[in-house]
C-alpha cells in the first residue's frame, strides 16, 4: 500500500498530464517490449520505457476505434456508456451529453485541457471536444481513411482504384463540380464522397460558432498530419509552462491506421519481419513525435507525467490484405484459426493481440526509471488514476466507474485491488463475454474479426464477430504459459471459474443499476458531413 507521506507528495504535486494515443498500434510494435528489429523503430518510445515504467499487461476498454476512445475518456465500458461501435462521417449524432471525460474532471480541478489529433466521437454540435471538455481541438474528426482526399498516400499500389479507395489508399476527390475520383462511383459507404477535414478549433464550444467554421483544411495532408501534430504539441506545452494552471493534453495520432503516410525523411527501405518498408517508415515518424513531446515537456520547468497507449492492437485492414499491419508480438490467439473456425485474433476481437497495447508512464524524478509493472490494468484506470492525481474526487459526479487509481503502482506501491484483479474485455457489441482473471484468460464466447478486410468500395468492414462459439464451460487460458492462446485447459481451477462467473455477474448487475447513457447511430447523409464549403461537391477547402 502507498504509505501516507508518499500519498501527500504524489498527489499534492498536481502534474501536467499528457495522455498519448497512437492509433492501431501492436503490443510488439514497441521495441522495449519485444528487442529486435524495432528496437531501431522506436527508440523514442523505448527511451520512455527505459527513463519510466512499462506496464506489460495494459489494455484497452474495447478493441475498437470509438468504443475504445470513449472507454479511455470516461473510464467506463460501453454498456455504461452506450458507445459501441463507430461513427460516420454522416452521423447526426455522437458521444452522449450524459457521459463526461476526463478533460471535464480535470478542468473542473482547474487544468487547462487542449486535444490534438483524432477524435472520432462526432463532430457536429454538441459532440465536438470543445463541447466535450477540451480548450481546444486540432485534428481529424475520424480516421484518416474515411473519405476523400487530393493526394497518394504511400501506402496505394498502383493498381488501385481511386474511384472508389481502400482504407490504405482512399478515393481521390472529385472536382468541385462533382467529376472524376469518387464522383464516379458516389463515393464509399461510411463518408459519401466527403474531403476529410482537418479542425483547428479554440474556445468552449467551438468558440461560439459553426464548429465548421474551424476546417482549416480539406481535405487534409496526410503527408504532413503526424510532423503538425507534433509542432501543436510543443506549441501548447511552451504556451502553458509555469505560472499557467496545470495542462491536461491528449494527443490522439493517426499513426498507424490506414492510410498510412509520412515525410519522405522517414522513408526505410525496409521493415521488421514480415512488415512493410511503408509500415516501418510510419512507426518510425510517429516515434520521433513522441520525442518531440517528451523534450518540450522536459524543457518546461513543469512535472509532467507523460502516457503512452493505443486505442487498440494492430488492424487487418491495410497493405497486407487480411493479416495484421503492425505486431501482436506472442499474443496471437492461435485457437482462433485452430480451434475457432478461423477469422482474425486482433483489432476488433476480445483475443489478447486485439486488447493488450502498449503502456508506458514517465514522470521524470517521481516514476523510478525502467520500472516494469506486470499488473493487470487498462486504459479505463486513467480517468481514475489523473484524477486522483489532481485532486479532483469523483463521488459528486454521481455514476459507477470501472478503473481504478493506478498511482501506487507508478511508485512501487502496489495496486491499491489484490493482485488478482479482474479486467474484462467487451466485444464489438459491448457484451462482458471476455475476462481476465489474474493470469488465466476466460471466454464465455469467442469469436474472430471477419475475414475480407475491407469492401470492395474502399468502406471500413465493421470488424463485427466471425465464427461465433458460445463456451458452457467457459474456455480457459494460462497466459502465462500459453500467449498465445493456443491450448485452452482441460481443466480449469475451480476458484478461477467461480471467480470469474460471481465477478461477471456483480458487474452487470452494478451496471444494470447505475446510469446508462442512450447513443444513437442515425445517419444523416451529406447535410450533416463535417463540410467547410457547401458549394463544392466534396467539402474542398477554397480560402
Amino acid at each position: 500500500m502507498l504509505n501516507s507521506t508518499m500519498s501527500t507528495l504524489l498527489h499534492a504535486t498536481r502534474p501536467n498530464i499528457a495522455m498519448l494515443f497512437l492509433d492501431d498500434h501492436g503490443w510488439g510494435d514497441l521495441g522495449a517490449n519485444v528487442g529486435g528489429s524495432y528496437t531501431t523503430l522506436t527508440p523514442e518510445l523505448d527511451r520512455l520505457a527505459a527513463d519510466g515504467a512499462r506496464l506489460s499487461d495494459f489494455h484497452v476498454g474495447a478493441s475498437v476505434c470509438t468504443p475504445s476512445r470513449a472507454a479511455l475518456l470516461t473510464g467506463r465500458y460501453g454498456l455504461r456508456t452506450g458507445v459501441i461501435k463507430n461513427f460516420a462521417p454522416g452521423s447526426k449524432y455522437g458521444f452522449p451529453e450524459t457521459e463526461l471525460t476526463v478533460a471535464d474532471v480535470l478542468r473542473d480541478a482547474g487544468y487547462s485541457t487542449a486535444m490534438i489529433g483524432k477524435w472520432h466521437l462526432g463532430h457536429n454540435e454538441p459532440h465536438h471536444p470543445t463541447y466535450r471538455g477540451f480548450d481546444s481541438w486540432f485534428g481529424l474528426p475520424y480516421s484518416g481513411d474515411m473519405g476523400c482526399l487530393d493526394t497518394t498516400p504511400q501506402s496505394c499500389y498502383g493498381g488501385d482504384d481511386r474511384t472508389q479507395g481502400t482504407p490504405s489508399c482512399p478515393a481521390l476527390c472529385p472536382d468541385d463540380a462533382g467529376h472524376g475520383g469518387c464522383g464516379v462511383s458516389g463515393g464509399t459507404a461510411e463518408g459519401g464522397c466527403v474531403a476529410i477535414p482537418l479542425y483547428d478549433t479554440h474556445g468552449r464550444d467551438c468558440g461560439g460558432a459553426p464548429c465548421s467554421d474551424s476546417i482549416v483544411e480539406q481535405p487534409y495532408d496526410p503527408f504532413m498530419l503526424n510532423t503538425r501534430y507534433a509542432a501543436r504539441a510543443r506549441e501548447v506545452i511552451s504556451m502553458n509552462a509555469p505560472p499557467a494552471p496545470p495542462l491536461f493534453l491528449y494527443v490522439a495520432f493517426a499513426h498507424t491506421h490506414t492510410p498510412l503516410a509520412y515525410e519522405a525523411r522517414w522513408n526505410r527501405t525496409a521493415g521488421p519481419g514480415h512488415h512493410s518498408p511503408v509500415f516501418a517508415s510510419t512507426l518510425a515518424e510517429v516515434d520521433w513525435a513522441v520525442g518531440e513531446i517528451r523534450k518540450a515537456a522536459d524543457a518546461s520547468g513543469a512535472p509532467w507525467l507523460i502516457w503512452v497507449s493505443a486505442d487498440n492492437g494492430p488492424a487487418d485492414l491495410a497493405m497486407v490484405n487480411c493479416d495484421s499491419v503492425g505486431d501482436p508480438g506472442p499474443y496471437v490467439g492461435s485457437w482462433q484459426r485452430s480451434g475457432g473456425g478461423g477469422g482474425g485474433s486482433c483489432k476488433g476481437t476480445t483475443w489478447e493481440g486485439g486488447h493488450r497495447v502498449i503502456g508506458l508512464a514517465y514522470w521524470r524524478g517521481t516514476i523510478d526509471a525502467g520500472r516494469v509493472i506486470p499488473d493487470l490494468t487498462g486504459t479505463v484506470d486513467l480517468l481514475p488514476t489523473f484524477a486522483a492525481l489532481a485532486g479532483a474526487p469523483l463521488a459528486k459526479y454521481g455514476r459507477a466507474f470501472d478503473g481504478i487509481d493506478l498511482s501506487p503502482a507508478l511508485v512501487g506501491a502496489g495496486l491499491v485491488e489484490d493482485e488478482d484483479r479482474v479486467l474484462f474485455h467487451p466485444n464489438v457489441t459491448g457484451a462482458l463475454d471476455a475476462m481476465r482473471v489474474g493470469k488465466y484468460k476466460i471466454f464465455f464466447e469467442s469469436s474472430g474479426a471477419r475475414d475480407g478486410c475491407f469492401y470492395s468500395n474502399g468502406s471500413h468492414r465493421w470488424p463485427g464477430k466471425e465464427n461465433v462459439i458460445y463456451h458452457d464451460p467457459p474456455l480457459v487460458f494460462d497466459l502465462d504459459a500459453d500467449p498465445g492462446e493456443a491450448t485452452p485447459l482441460t481443466s480449469a481451477p475451480p476458484d478461477v471459474l467461480a471467480r470469474a462467473k460471481a465477478a461477471r455477474a456483480a458487474k452487470l448487475a452494478n451496471i444494470s443499476k447505475g446510469l446508462r447513457s442512450n447513443v444513437s447511430y442515425e445517419l444523416g447523409g451529406s447535410k450533416y458531413w463535417p463540410c467547410s464549403n457547401r458549394s463544392s461537391a466534396c467539402c474542398r477547402l477554397s480560402r
